[in-house]
């Protein structure tokens, strides 16, 4: 049978570990993902949204890009990078960073670092390493991240389009603002 001891112990932590979640880091104001691809003689694709999520485990800060929602200003360019990627199966891009990797500066300062999180894409997920600038003000930080990644490391089939191949190794980018 548990004491009274043991019971307020396991309320203090219930309120303890409540009080830590809401400590985590969230998104706090608009948000902008970025893909960009190269092909032959100076092609380009740019797709972007504002789809971008944020989440805190307690452990790991995820970033959040719906795919559906990456926009290319050509509908059926759209359409293709959605069927290559399988929108549907799997309609999510995702980091996953371990909290502890990141350097969070001072208020008012900035920092431009390196850190190694877990990329998904395509139903599949490795580690790469990604570049960022943070600067945060008043408990607010403003991020700015980059990393590159070869789609076929994902399983992406690169699609030829009117005798146009556009490579697999694209960029991407975040832009974003976190709040704690």
């Amino acid at each position: 049978m548990a004491t009274y001891r043991t019971w307020r112990f396991v309320v203090g932590l219930c309120v303890l570990l409540g009080a830590v979640a809401q400590a985590g880091w969230s998104k706090a104001g608009a948000a902008e993902a970025t893909v960009k691809a190269t092909g032959p003689a100076g092609f380009k694709i740019v797709g972007k949204t504002s789809a971008v999520d944020v989440a805190d485990d307690g452990t790991h800060l995820t970033v959040t890009v719906k795919l559906k929602e990456i926009d290319t200003d050509n509908s059926l360019r759209n359409g293709h990078l959605q069927e290559d990627l399988e929108a549907e199966k799997f309609p999510l891009i995702t980091l996953k960073v371990p909290l502890a990797s990141l350097q969070v500066p001072e208020d008012g300062k900035s920092v431009d670092a390196e850190a190694k999180g877990i990329f998904g894409i395509h139903g599949q997920t490795k580690e790469i390493p990604f570049k960022y600038k943070a600067s945060c003000k008043g408990g607010t930080c403003d991020i700015e991240g980059a990393a590159d990644v070869n789609l076929k490391d994902y399983g992406v089939k690169i699609r030829s389009y009117l005798g146009i191949t556009v490579k697999s190794a694209v960029s991407v980018t975040a832009k974003l603002q976190v709040k704690k």
